[in-house]
């Protein structure tokens, strides 16, 4: 009891199909002459009898406020799990709860059923008996289907008992569904044998059957006499209307209703049976007509083009909660016509940064209010589960049931949406599936997408750190000594790049020059980059010539290279007394050099494969005769590769133009030339490569 109310929760399933519906609603009317709140914890799909599936939505009946009821309804047909109903009970019974099941036989729990066996027989019997039928079809449903079985024996007991043989030529097998029955009619009317009626398991077969026919020219009743059972909407709406029984609402509600009333006033539950009623109509010739099928259909049509207009405007709230800067922002997207009864509270755990929430497989008892349409300045803010919902008084006071549906994302349920509408209108019940689904993928995806910008956040900030010890790795890009001038620059196409540069004096007369190249991008490259980088240094402080200390470094990373990665490499000595560069190149580009005042030329060789390739290879060690003084420009292939707008590379003589119409010799003033160029040409184009340069000045000897 909650201030003064009685409260009754009923467990179901799909409560916005029509029958259904319409039996919560007398339900609910039924029970207001007896002080009752109804909560309705509803999923929006069923379990079909499958024992291994599970589903998110059954969260929903986790919620259930077992300390606050008086009396427990499970609608077992509905939700189609033993599993999941024994679980409810069994929660019921911890605490006292009376429990009274719809259409299934559970210990302990009083039973409403429905007697399947007599409101189907009455249909065959109208059909044998009533028509004088005397080759009639039976259109079954699943083979060894108890509800289809059960069927089947009925079927039999009542054509025996008529004078006509059974046989098992007399039953076809439709699946519960349209396509088989559908294929299976067509076959009867291949076989050239139609029979004088087909009578079907369910109304879905008897819709599609009759369809078959009458498109085949085979008039139904006139020629065959097509029957359904179960009593669904679809049943009335089709052409012919088709003969059917279905259980009343308001009869099954009464029934409902008086054993609920029977425990408000201390009475042990009681069970009940519902038969259902025999309705017949034009597919057999009765000409019966259902005096609300035009309103039926004018609901039907309502909801259709309503659903289009809905889906186009909870799409567009979806998204703009996923992409929402923070939670305020993503609850303030539910202020809208289509949201004005609604409540959510979530887990608490949704907004802690840093957690991967949909991964984690931990239990956040911890909830919050996330959104309620009651309140004008919607805040964030701490909920008590205990409470259920937020002010409850105004909620159940109304006399309309409360209806509740699980959150989910990613089959994780993270909490629940509770419905407080004030009408009896079966197209905002229907319109709350579509709500809850696009809801559970703004929020969900909201969720997601801030631990995807923590999680980009923190590798930009790691990535920034790696840069600049990246950077720190390589010697300032600028220096100035008595003999010799250097500038050199890097600028990585991602945050960390595989280039790398460096530049030393390993004793007072050489200085070594080194220009290198790693294959791929971003981060494998820039730890490859390092560690080449650190073992080159090494071993160019010992002694030995370009070509002798590229065969070591060769030997060492081949050894260490699991990753399969290779380095281009050009690595040259400066002889500062001779003026003798001295060097070897391992698959990099050629060296551009300026002697005198001449211009820059290309200083071609044959060049040999890449460090990383191959553990046996010898390089060759080269010379250029800087003695008179002069410049050299070296490069990655990140700088002749870039591309402009119309999709053409830079290339080596662009890169020669833009070096020989520099104003100035400096270094500085070559890499800064050479680097607007390249901004020129490129334009707006993104850039895919690092684009490293070094230069070099000497002044002679």
């Amino acid at each position: 009891m909650i201030n003064g109310k009685n409260i009754i929760a009923v467990c179901t399933s799909r409560m916005s199909e029509h029958q259904h519906y319409s039996c919560l609603e007398k339900l609910n009317e039924y029970l207001q002459q007896y002080n009752c709140c109804m909560m309705i914890f509803t999923m929006n799909i069923d379990l079909y009898w499958n024992e291994q599936m599970s589903s998110p939505e059954t969260y929903v009946y986790d919620i259930i406020p077992y300390d606050k009821l008086e009396c427990l309804v499970i609608m077992d047909e509905k939700i189609k799990s033993r599993r999941v109903t024994e679980k409810i009970i069994s929660k019921a019974n911890a605490h006292s709860v009376p429990v009274v099941v719809i259409d299934g036989k559970y210990d302990g729990t009083a039973d409403i059923s429905f007697d399947y066996e007599k409101g189907f027989e009455s249909v065959v019997r109208h059909v044998i008996e009533g028509h004088s039928v005397k080759r009639p079809h039976f259109m079954a449903g699943q083979k060894g289907n108890k509800f289809s079985e059960d069927r089947i024996e009925i079927f039999r007991k009542v054509v025996t008992e008529n004078g006509i043989a059974f046989d098992e030529s007399m039953v076809s097998y439709g699946d519960f569904w349209s396509l088989p029955a559908r294929n299976a009619t067509q076959k009867l009317i291949d076989s050239g044998n139609i029979p004088e009626a087909v009578i079907c398991a369910n109304d879905v077969m008897a819709v599609n059957v009759s369809d078959v026919f009458v498109k085949a020219g085979v008039k139904v009743p006139e020629q065959v006499i097509v029957t359904g059972f179960d009593g669904i909407d679809e049943a009335i709406l089709a052409t012919p209307q088709i003969t059917t029984a279905g259980c009343d609402s308001v009869e099954l509600a009464e029934a409902i209703g008086k054993c609920i009333a029977g425990v408000l006033n201390g009475q042990a539950p009681h069970s009940a049976s519902v038969i259902p009623k025999l309705a017949p109509n034009e597919s057999c010739g009765c000409k019966y007509v259902h005096s609300d099928s035009d309103s039926k259909m004018n609901d039907f049509n309502n909801r259709f083009y309503r659903y289009q207009d809905d889906v186009r405007i909870l799409y567009d709230i979806s998204t703009r909660m996923q992409m929402s800067a923070s939670a305020e922002q993503a609850a303030s997207c539910l202020d809208h016509y289509i949201t004005h009864d609604l409540c959510c509270v979530v887990d608490k755990g949704c907004f802690e940064s840093g957690r991967n929430y949909f991964a984690s497989h931990e239990n956040v008892a911890e909830k919050v209010l996330f959104f309620d349409s009651y309140e004008p300045d919607n805040v964030i803010a701490p909920f008590d589960a205990c409470d259920i919902v937020p002010d409850i008084d105004r909620r159940i006071n109304t006399g309309f049931p409360l209806v509740f549906n699980a959150l989910d994302f990613m089959s994780k349920p993270f909490g629940y949406i509770c419905y407080s509408q004030v009408t009896n209108d079966i197209n905002e019940h229907a319109r709350s599936v579509l709500v809850t689904n696009y809801v559970s993928m703004g929020l969900g995806g909201f969720i997601n997408m801030h631990y995807q910008k923590f999680l980009t956040d923190k590798m930009t900030q790691e990535l920034r750190v790696a840069a600049q010890i990246q950077e720190n790795m390589m010697p300032s890009g600028f220096v100035k000594r008595d003999r010799y001038k250097i500038s050199a620059s890097m600028i990585p196409a991602k945050n960390v790049g595989g280039d790398f540069y460096d530049y030393f004096q390993p004793d007072g007369d050489h200085l070594a020059l080194i220009m290198a190249d790693v294959s791929g991008k971003g981060v494998p490259a820039a730890l490859f980059m390092a560690t080449s980088k650190l073992v080159l240094h090494d071993r160019a402080l010992l002694p030995g010539t370009p070509a002798e200390i590229l065969r070591d470094v060769n030997r060492h990373i081949c050894e260490n290279n699991k990753m399969g990665l290779f380095i281009t490499i050009w690595f040259g000595v400066l002889d500062l007394k001779t003026g003798i560069v001295t060097y070897a190149t391992a698959g990099h580009e050629y060296p551009a050099v300026k002697l005198g005042n001449g211009d820059y030329k290309l200083v071609k060789s044959e060049n040999q494969p890449p460090v990383g390739t191959a553990d046996d290879m010898e390089y060759e060690d080269l010379t250029i005769d800087m003695s008179g003084g002069g410049s050299l420009f070296l490069y990655t292939d990140g700088v002749t590769d870039v591309k402009n707008e119309a999709g053409e590379h830079l290339g080596i003589d662009r890169t020669i133009d833009l070096l020989n119409n520099v104003t100035g010799d400096s270094p500085e003033e070559v890499i800064d030339g050479v680097s607007r160029g390249i901004n020129d040409f490129a334009g707006n184009t993104e850039r895919f490569d690092d684009t490293t340069m070094l230069c070099v000045n000497f002044m002679g000897v």
